[in-house]
């Protein structure tokens, strides 16, 4: 049953996580290291979520220990991943420092994680634990796993891993999930998470699930191209035409690559990236609505609200509460 809480002490790390996280560092128990929305999900067998939306209130080392077989995880801005004897450093795009970026770890052993908190930090976070007991339960085996079998029975194998604007905005919901009452909760954490360990394995496989092929080299490089630039928000009054002449390509091969790369048209992805980087300034500048609605481009503030809470599964109010 999904368990969270708002604020943490050791003890209540420890309790819901089951023991599988643990304060290291010689704490009062009753101090307050955390403040937030932490939860803690035991799903089928073999399947664990872990969702942190939280700051950090005092420097403490902590140890996390996953089961094996796979863990994907997705933070938002920079991180040095530690487990085991090995550190994986996941930067955020220049054009986004707070964007989201995932790390897909496969182990035949359990994997034991180890990191520090900073003061004042916050931290968004999401782990999905793939357990061997609901890989066996799920009959994935080397037919229906096809080039991700190896990756999966690796002793140790990581990945880094770009998620797609619908796999953002689908962390940001179970980061923020509806108050369902516990069993459809559950359901409701568990589909989204096979969505994303879905579109995890698609990339490790080296493809999109949707588009059955690879782009050729240098339409892939035109397209990161496009990606950068509107990213950078530099293209956000741009016309299409515009941006594909500015990256040496063609509308409609534009349209073609760009949408076969990321499952959307060039102006479905700016509005997703516009949303959140409105949400961003609600949840962490405390903007009034309309500002938001403004800074996503939207003349109206009910327009956008319809919007936001489609994309994100609540109100821009209720996100802005969570300052």
């Amino acid at each position: 049953m999904p368990r969270s809480l708002i604020r943490l002490r050791r003890s209540d790390l420890i309790e819901l996580s089951a023991g599988k996280s643990k304060i290291v560092s010689d704490v009062d128990d009753n101090e307050t290291l955390f403040e937030g929305k932490i939860t803690w999900a035991r799903l089928r067998g073999g399947l664990t979520v872990h969702c942190c939306d939280c700051l950090e209130l005092q420097r403490v080392a902590m140890e996390c220990e996953m089961e094996p077989r796979l863990v994907f995880l997705l933070v938002e801005g920079d991180h040095n991943v530690c487990y085991g004897d090995d550190t994986v450093n996941i930067r955020a795009p220049k054009t986004d420092r707070q964007g989201m970026q995932g790390l897909v770890l496969a182990s035949s052993e359990p994997i034991r994680f180890k990191g520090q908190s900073q003061p004042g930090r916050r931290v968004r976070r999401l782990v999905i634990n793939v357990g061997t007991e609901w890989l066996e339960s799920s009959a994935l085996d080397s037919h229906s796993l096809g080039d991700t079998f190896s990756f999966v029975e690796s002793d140790m194998a990581s990945q880094i891993w770009y998620p797609s604007n619908r796999i953002k905005a689908t962390v940001a919901q179970m980061l923020s999930p509806p108050d369902y009452i516990p069993l459809v909760q559950q359901l409701y954490l568990e589909s989204r998470a096979l969505d994303i360990v879905s579109e995890a394995f698609s990339n490790i496989a080296g493809r999109k699930s949707e588009a059955g092929i690879r782009l050729q080299p240098q339409d892939l490089r035109r397209i990161q191209q496009v990606m950068s630039l509107l990213n950078s928000g530099e293209a956000d009054d741009w016309s299409l035409d515009r941006i594909a002449k500015s990256s040496g390509i063609n509308v409609t091969s534009l349209q073609q690559s760009f949408r076969q790369m990321t499952n959307m048209t060039v102006f479905e992805y700016q509005r997703g990236r516009k949303l959140e980087v409105a949400r961003r300034a609600l949840e962490r500048n405390g903007v009034t609505v309309g500002q938001a609605a403004s800074l996503a481009g939207y003349n109206s503030a009910a327009n956008f609200a319809t919007a936001f809470k489609r994309k994100f599964g609540m109100t821009p109010k209720q996100s802005r509460n969570r300052v």
